[in-house]
């Protein structure tokens, strides 16, 4: 047996490398035309890019149609690994979002854990979008709603920092392109209907003052359209329309009544969509003779600010008569068209209705198209103007830590409860079976709240990400992305100093708390716990400590292959992703869990590197204060035999760099019916117990 460890040193020496080479050649190959194309699938040309602003033009034939840009040329957020993410974003003309591609990023939640699909779903999220509007993360129950000049989007389950960062960074380097390109300013947010503005109205009051526009067209001036100076002779009218905007209540409850205006409105259009009404009595007819009920009309076109909005035919009356105003004049086509709430259509400004005539040119030729139109623009006093919210401009950590407020309210409660168990640990252990339960119930909390609801399992990853803020190579803010990791850390740390590594590894590591339970399960069904020789049993402490110095090594040269060298840890699998994961990983965890129904706290005691980095940072505590006494090793060996970490030596002394402050053998030490020394005394036999503190 002792020669497993030395051949299990030499595996991981050679493993460690490959994982580095490993990381080198996974580094992906960008082909950003494709991807660009990919955003543009219309686009015909792919400009070179500029330097100033840094985006590639793209064209569809001799038109711009919008912009493609990476994120790094703009903003590096740095995040939750200290490395930012590389997008690929384009934007069309109109400021709205085709696209959000990630071509690269160092999330070592993404990378070992949840796998990119669920980065790649929310990335997919993005597409019709208005830049303008800030968007927030939510769950599904608010998803596409507005509120203000915010957007909603789903967030992903178990990487909640990680999605802010990548949103944030989307967010900002959009707004910086375009204002660099001029799409920003060309534009006001939207105007709101002014529900409550109502004013009597009939059809001479529409069309009086213009809140129905009319289109008339002589068949002399279709002619002259298409042949200048051979309509003189042509006569009658070609086509007589009325465009009238429904959503106001002035306008909407007169054509289409009460009932039938609060149908449209709550049932037929969705949140932050519009309504206009068609209303023709000409010969020419609005839709055509090959027309299908619920598409975009042909003939008809919308245009704002020199871009065109998409209609679409409501087919509101299919099946229902009309309830229309009795002083209606006679129409013989009365089409309700719908325009989409990602339009950008803002219906206080001026838009123009299109009517497109077209006149066939033989069978070898396209019809040749003419369109007419009619200007059309509701008075402000029907709309009100919605101010674009303030950016939130407080760093990133800051509204993170806002959002999770309740999480971290209910950290520091425990931990709070922790401090109080510490600071009276001798009034705690002096009932066993009140600290049986105190315990247990903290290492619940410790396993639900912090590991599954917190997702607070620290990691050896961790400590790459404080290696690189201490060298230099990662801001120092990147400590605060995710509050429930910093405030542990702190905690940690201030434990580490007066006590040692015990309380982070025995109170708050959810994994630890799943190999407590994996040993308290092998109690109840009496399997007997496997006792590794002494001599054995120190030597294999120190492979925790070969694996954190080859991390650590490694992680200099190559973040990515250190991180894939953390799987040695189950903490992503087993917490983290709840062990729903590829089957080799979950395969590993279980036998690390199985391991432990015979060697108690198998993988904490020889392999855990985080626990072997705390070891080595608290070796220098300040208190020894688990109380022993003269008896204690000498001759009494119940506690050593009692220790499930085996951190108590043969000797009696307390090794502090394996001790997990568990307190079991500070019960034993309070209980006159365990302690050898106590039962003595209890029975006459010995002088009082004298009380040492043993040098750790």
């Amino acid at each position: 047996m002792r020669r497993v460890v030395p051949r299990y040193c030499l595996a991981l020496l050679i493993w460690l490398p490959l994982l580095a080479f490993q990381a080198r050649a996974d580094t992906p190959d960008r082909d950003i035309p494709s991807q660009i194309q990919a955003l543009f699938p219309e686009a015909t040309e792919i400009g070179e890019k500029q330097t100033d602003p840094r985006v590639w033009p793209v064209y569809q034939v001799t038109e711009l149609i919008g912009y493609a840009f990476l994120s790094g040329d703009y903003i590096e957020l740095p995040g939750f690994s200290g490395a930012p993410y590389q997008l690929l974003v384009g934007i069309d003309r109109d400021g709205i979002y085709r696209g959000v591609k990630v071509l690269e990023h160092h999330e070592p939640i993404f990378l070992h854990g949840l796998g990119p699909e669920p980065m790649h779903r929310f990335t997919e999220q993005y597409p019709g979008l208005d830049l303008r509007n800030t968007i927030k993360i939510t769950s599904a129950s608010v998803r596409n709603k507005s509120a203000g000049s915010n957007v909603y989007i789903d967030g992903i389950t178990k990487a909640t920092a990680s999605a802010i960062v990548l949103n944030e960074t989307v967010m900002i380097s959009a707004i910086q392109v375009a204002q660099q390109t001029g799409l920003i300013p060309h534009r006001e947010p939207p105007a709101r209907v002014r529900t409550e503005v109502q004013e009597p109205a009939d059809w001479q009051t529409l069309v009086a003052n213009h809140w129905a526009e009319p289109l008339r067209l002589s068949n002399t001036e279709v002619e002259n359209a298409f042949s200048p100076g051979t309509g003189s002779g042509a006569s009658g009218d070609f086509a007589d329309l009325y465009v009238t905007y429904l959503n106001t209540p002035t306008t909407g409850r007169y054509l289409l009544g009460d009932s039938h205006y609060e149908r449209l409105m709550q049932e037929k259009l969705e949140p932050g969509a519009h309504a206009i009404a068609v209303l023709n009595r000409g010969p020419y007819s609005i839709m055509g003779e090959e027309f299908v009920r619920g598409t975009a009309p042909d003939r008809l076109a919308l245009e704002q600010n020199g871009i065109q909005i998409e209609l679409r035919d409501m087919d509101f009356y299919n099946a229902i008569d009309p309830e229309l105003p009795s002083d209606l004049p006679a129409f013989q086509e009365f089409r309700l068209f719908s325009i989409p709430s990602g339009a950008g259509f803002d219906p206080a400004s001026p838009w123009f209705l299109s009517l497109v005539v077209s006149r066939a040119q033989g069978y070898l030729r396209p019809d040749e198209l003419r369109s007419f139109n009619t200007r059309y623009q509701m008075p402000e006093r029907f709309f009100e103007r919605v101010q674009p919210e303030a950016r939130d401009t407080r760093p990133l950590w800051m509204q993170i830590w806002e959002q999770r407020a309740g999480l971290i309210a209910g950290l520091l409660a425990g931990l709070t409860l922790l401090t109080a168990i510490i600071l009276w640990h001798r009034k705690v252990t002096e009932n066993a079976r009140l600290f049986r339960i105190i315990r247990w119930s903290f290492l619940l909390y410790t396993l639900i709240f912090i590991g599954y609801v917190t997702q607070g399992q620290l990691s050896i990853t961790n400590v790459f990400t404080i290696l690189q803020v201490v060298t230099g190579a990662a801001d120092s803010s990147i400590l605060l992305i995710d509050p429930v990791i910093f405030i542990l850390w702190c905690y940690v740390i201030l434990t580490l100093v007066l006590w040692g590594r015990g309380y982070f590894c025995g109170w708050l590591c959810p994994f630890g708390v799943l190999q407590e339970m994996a040993g308290a399960i092998a109690t109840k069904l009496k399997i007997k716990q496997k006792k590794i020789p002494w001599p054995l049993h120190q030597k294999l402490w120190g492979l925790k400590y070969l694996i954190l110095a080859g991390l650590v090594a490694v992680s200099f040269y190559s973040l990515g292959a250190a991180e894939r060298g953390a799987e040695v840890e189950p903490f992503k699998t087993a917490i983290t992703l709840g062990f729903v994961r590829e089957w080799p990983f979950v395969i590993y965890a279980i036998l690390l869990l199985v391991a432990g129904l015979f060697i108690h706290k198998f993988f904490c005691r020889y392999l855990c590197p985080l626990g072997a980095f705390f070891a080595v940072m608290g070796h220098f505590h300040l208190l020894r204060w688990l109380p022993r006494r003269r008896e204690c090793g000498s001759p009494c060996q119940l506690c050593s035999h009692r220790c499930g970490i085996r951190a108590i030596e043969p000797s009696g002394r307390i090794n502090y760099r394996e001790c997990i402050q568990c307190y079991d053998c500070e019960v034993i030490y309070r209980d006159d019916h365990q302690c050898v020394p106590l039962i003595n005394e209890r029975k006459g036999k010995k002088r009082p117990a004298q009380v040492i503190a043993k040098a750790s």
